[in-house]
């Protein structure tokens, strides 16, 4: 593999925490022959989700995401059902009829629907998972914003291939990461998203593993690619070619995020400057740019308030703190959220500007 470039000492995690600092990691963007990127190392997942950050849960255009998603799958919701990973976006609390499911696995965190046909299962979706739990015969498999965070790809692939009938239905939706890298966003490829899925990738990976995708439809700009794709007999041996464009797509990454280090520098000796985000986006800037701890990020979360964003020493606040600053400076590189976000925003400052 080729070292495409590093981050030094990244926070390993996502969350927030009452105390500054936390574990961090050099995040290591290696390129193999192929094409294919990914993060080294990879970070336990136990270590990774013991704490849930929130994601996908707040604003507007995650609850349009998860409609639209719903509504993508509402026609293939019968028989026995397996749903991975969703926590509190779960589509059970959507479904209105149970009529037409005879059981429904629920496999993940943070859900407290309770109904005789709901199995919740509180642990990671793997072969142990599958054969102590029974889950078995099923028509449809699906999770949301989940394979992207898979270590590995083809299993995770294999053991919904074994969980599925013949013919079953495979429903799923991933953030759309060539869009998303091409704006610059942090959150696209991280230790959390460890390899980097463009929609090329994502096709050789379901049709070497027995799926024929039957259609796919997209979210926003740059958000989200939905795919539904069926269990078939059939399986390919397609190889993955991408290396000149992949290459040169994650450096001129790394070269936006160098030019937004000086922008919020500069911004910073002029003073009233903020960072949009308790997240990695915030985190990368931070650690690439060595942020003053003094400047404090926004968020819209009220539980991330008055935290801090683990692996720095900087404070997360409400975005109300800037309603009678002049001429607030705001670093937002949030993609699909920005227009959300700057609305917002403006609507609390009318002078506030954006890096």
């Amino acid at each position: 593999m080729k070292l495409i470039n590093s981050i030094k000492k990244m926070p390993i995690k996502m969350v927030v925490s009452k105390k500054p600092g936390g574990k961090v990691s050099n995040c290591n963007y290696f390129i193999k022959k192929n094409g294919e990127v990914l993060i080294k190392p990879f970070i336990d997942p136990k270590e990774l989700y013991i704490k849930s950050h929130g994601s996908g849960t707040i604003g507007k255009t995650w609850k349009n995401h998860h409609l639209s998603f719903f509504n993508l799958i509402k026609p293939y919701l019968k028989k026995n059902i397996i749903e991975i990973g969703a926590g509190d976006n779960s589509v059970l609390h959507k479904i209105r009829s149970f009529n037409k499911i005879e059981k429904f696995w629920s496999v993940g965190k943070n859900i407290k629907i309770k109904k005789k046909k709901i199995k919740l299962i509180d642990s990671f979706f793997d072969e142990k998972t599958i054969g102590q739990y029974k889950i078995d015969r099923c028509q449809l498999v699906i999770h949301s914003h989940l394979f992207e965070h898979v270590h590995n790809p083809n299993t995770f692939l294999q053991n919904i291939y074994k969980c599925l009938n013949e013919n079953g239905y495979h429903i799923f939706s991933i953030p759309n990461m060539r869009k998303m890298i091409q704006r610059g966003l942090a959150n696209a490829v991280n230790f959390e998203h460890p390899y980097y899925y463009d929609e090329k990738l994502v096709s050789v990976l379901l049709k070497n593993n027995g799926f024929e995708i039957k259609k796919v439809k997209y979210f926003g700009k740059c958000h989200s690619i939905m795919f539904i794709t069926k269990k078939i007999k059939k399986f390919t041996n397609i190889k993955y070619e991408n290396f000149k464009s992949n290459f040169k797509l994650f450096s001129k990454l790394f070269d936006k995020w160098d030019k937004d280090v000086i922008k919020i520098r500069k911004s910073f000796q002029k003073k009233n400057t903020y960072l949009f985000g308790g997240h990695v986006f915030s985190q990368v800037v931070i650690a690439k740019g060595k942020i003053d701890n003094t400047i404090s990020i926004l968020d819209n979360d009220k539980n991330k308030h008055n935290k801090y964003l683990y692996g720095t020493y900087n404070k997360i606040r409400s975005p109300e703190i800037i309603k009678n600053i002049k001429s607030p400076n705001i670093y937002l590189r949030a993609g699909e959220y920005d227009q959300e976000i700057k609305s917002q925003l403006k609507k609390i400052n009318k002078s506030v500007k954006f890096i």
